[in-house]
């Protein structure tokens, strides 16, 4: 069996030793998912790297970065759709109602999103939807939040294992 290894990270806001630090520590994997708010060119910030591909969207604050706002591609026969969030109210809309009725638009079948800081994976097994927010790998705005970034495998087997890390813990 095949696995696609995906390193889903967003909100770096310019702060990128945390997000050099998890490219390190989870080698090898296929992609690079950025949800937006990096504050910075990729490419050029992790200069040394090619042996990944990189999707990056625009968040709320990266005026300068010609980025799309959406980014739609397919792993195995799963349509993963990735917005920063920001334009469907993440950080107040728990239940990401919004987010979910924007899904159909794009056929998503996994969603990745940013914009609230807060890490968290849902499954909607009702809309056959899987939702995941890695939360900020730069630094944290308040005490409680932790910096961390999420990890998606995906088998051509139809399998999918997920799970959020924290950053300095494991």
């Amino acid at each position: 069996m095949k696995w696609t290894k995906l390193l889903i990270v967003s909100d770096s806001h310019g702060e990128f030793a945390n997000l050099r630090g998890a490219v390190m520590k989870e080698r090898p994997f296929d992609i690079l998912v950025h949800c937006g708010d990096v504050g910075g060119n990729l490419v050029k910030i992790l200069e040394e790297e090619s042996s990944f591909a990189i999707k990056a969207v625009k968040g709320n604050t990266d005026y300068f970065y010609p980025l799309p706002t959406d980014e739609e591609f397919k792993v195995e026969q799963y349509n993963i759709w990735v917005t920063h969030g920001d334009r469907y109210n993440v950080k107040y809309d728990y239940d990401l109602a919004s987010l979910k009725a924007a899904s159909k638009k794009h056929c998503a079948d996994i969603i990745l999103f940013g914009h609230s800081h807060h890490a968290e994976i849902q499954k909607d097994e009702n809309k056959g939807l899987l939702l995941i927010n890695p939360g900020c790998i730069g630094i944290p705005r308040t005490n409680a939040e932790v910096s961390s970034y999420a990890i998606l495998r995906i088998s051509d087997d139809y399998d999918i294992e997920y799970e959020l890390k924290k950053i300095g813990g494991e």
